[in-house]
């Protein structure tokens, strides 16, 4: 590690976690963000450089990560007009996409920065700000240079507690979408059994705890709907906005593959209108669409 200069691109709700993270484990790390505040704010903190421009970065590091909204933006870092990491990059360097990024988008990308002589890895994350906190994230890995992979594997094994190798470059961001898709699925499921059991008398939260120890259970039943979705605290660090991008990126790959995949279509035309109608919210104020669309708001039940 110590021979290994990382540049580390966005430090927000996951991206500072993670990158102190791997300055604890003893990795060098270089910070850039649009955020200046932030960025001088995390630099001070855990006494780490920072860059002045994309440019700068990349002339300093043998390694970047970029963990930021989408592939778009990736791609604009990387390649796009004025200050970018393409000025920056020696032939050798290593680029790591840890965002949530259109796995097809990430293969053109890769074709580009391979004829710099610059080696793309993507590397979704899954285990949000809480496994960002503690080290504890699932790592999807995509990529085929061995050499690259091998080199980077310290800041996996910083960052993350399960890391996996997927298949060829774009295959981390493939996983990672399809996981979301399923993710969606299940908080989008249980907002309709609870909002449909109430109008029929139910009380959601006992539909809960009933739901928890039966064969409908899922990630979003045990880990929110009594800890943050009934008592309305919400708060996951995870915005609906970006799970409708996700839904939408697993989407557009079902149509890419030409598969039939029809759940997954409505799935993605209710996320897309449920952040538009909830702008800006976490992705568990989505039970609030629900509510609104079946005029009825459900009992806050008690936070575990």
């Amino acid at each position: 590690m110590a021979d290994m200069t990382v540049g580390w691109i966005g430090i927000g709700n996951m991206g500072w976690p993670m990158a102190r993270n791997a300055k604890q484990a003893g990795i060098d790390i270089v910070v850039y963000d649009v955020d200046q505040g932030r960025m001088g704010k995390f630099a001070e903190e855990f006494d780490a450089r920072r860059a002045p421009t994309l440019r700068a970065l990349a002339e300093m590091c043998d390694v970047v990560v970029t963990i930021v909204p989408d592939g778009k933006i990736v791609r604009q870092i990387c390649l796009g007009d004025g200050d970018r990491l393409a000025d920056g990059l020696k032939p050798g360097s290593i680029v790591i996409d840890m965002s949530s990024s259109a796995p097809t988008g990430t293969r053109a990308l890769g074709d580009d920065l391979h004829k710099l002589g610059v080696t793309l890895i993507d590397a979704p994350v899954s285990g949000g700000t809480v496994g960002a906190e503690k080290a504890t994230l699932s790592i999807m890995i995509g990529g085929s240079d061995e050499a690259a992979i091998a080199k980077v594997t310290s800041i996996f094994e910083a960052t993350g507690k399960n890391v996996f190798r997927c298949g060829s470059l774009g295959c981390g961001h493939a996983m990672k979408c399809l996981n979301n898709y399923l993710s969606a699925v299940g908080l989008t499921a249980a907002n309709e059994a609870l909002v449909i059991g109430q109008k029929f008398g139910l009380d959601p939260a006992t539909m809960v705890d009933i739901i928890n120890v039966s064969s409908g259970r899922n990630n979003s039943t045990e880990t929110k709907y009594h800890q943050r979705v009934l008592p309305r605290t919400y708060g996951s660090g995870f915005s609906a906005a970006l799970m409708a991008k996700d839904v939408g990126i697993a989407s557009g790959l079902a149509g890419d593959q030409e598969a039939f995949a029809p759940l997954l279509h409505t799935l993605n035309d209710i996320w897309q209108q449920a952040s538009a109608q909830l702008p800006g919210v976490d992705h568990e104020v989505t039970i609030e669409y629900y509510e609104r669309a079946n005029a009825t708001r459900l009992k806050p039940g008690k936070q575990a």
